[in-house]
């Protein structure tokens, strides 16, 4: 029987798992997205190989978070705001980041359209790889929300709902693919547009919640005794 000492570190190594599961996933995930997206010319899955990257860097603040939010009992305290501090500042950076590139493919999904020549095959394989991102962000999901509800981590149910997001940017991606599967390459065009959309929104979203938690810390030290 598991005793109420040990369960705060079963807590977190569980949290833990589940982060790093998650970036495993985003990191094979993003190089399949960006790899076929280049090859066949899908604007789509690249724009949501690219948001597949952030999510990679936002599973980095995860992990931080509960590491630096776990400590041992005598610097719990120390350590849990300078946790807090450093996830603050990355959120920013990152934020930042998502921002700027949203722009670049937003800027990129209002040129026109150029048809390029591509093989059955590599289309097929570009909508088999966004449909496989699909199933696997919608599983990573319930996997997550499972563990946060299991471990009442609020990190890790933020970032299991970040997943269900991403499966609605892959479902964009896979319905851009099929358009341009029918003849239709504009509606792949404009899917890169609509996951460049929700990469502004992520990051404007990352920048407004780290700058009020920075605003929110008292003047001084990262910590106080």
């Amino acid at each position: 029987m598991t005793s109420p000492s040990e369960r705060p570190r079963q807590s977190r190594g569980s949290c833990l798992k589940a982060a790093y599961v998650s970036a495993m996933l985003n990191a094979a995930l993003m190089m399949m997205q960006i790899v076929i997206g280049r090859f066949a010319h899908s604007d789509g899955l690249v724009a949501d190989g690219i948001h597949t990257l952030s999510d990679l860097a936002a599973d980095g603040v995860v992990i931080a978070v509960i590491f630096f939010g776990t400590a041992t009992a005598a610097g719990r305290r120390a350590a849990s705001a300078d946790g807090s501090f450093h996830a603050s500042l990355a959120n920013l950076l990152i934020g930042v980041l998502l921002i700027g590139t949203a722009g670049e493919m937003l800027w990129h999904s209002i040129e026109p359209a150029t048809i390029q020549s591509v093989s059955a095959i590599v289309r097929a394989s570009a909508f088999g790889v966004a449909v496989f991102v699909m199933l696997a962000k919608e599983a990573l999901f319930r996997y997550m929300r499972a563990e946060a509800q299991r471990s009442h981590s609020n990190v890790l149910l933020a970032s299991a709902w970040h997943a269900r997001v991403d499966a609605v940017s892959a479902l964009v991606a896979t319905l851009g693919i099929l358009g341009s599967m029918a003849g239709m390459p504009m509606l792949d065009h404009v899917a890169a547009g609509v996951i460049g959309l929700m990469i502004l929104r992520m990051g404007y979203s990352n920048c407004w919640t780290a700058l009020k938690d920075l605003a929110a810390r008292p003047l001084g030290g990262t910590a106080e005794q």
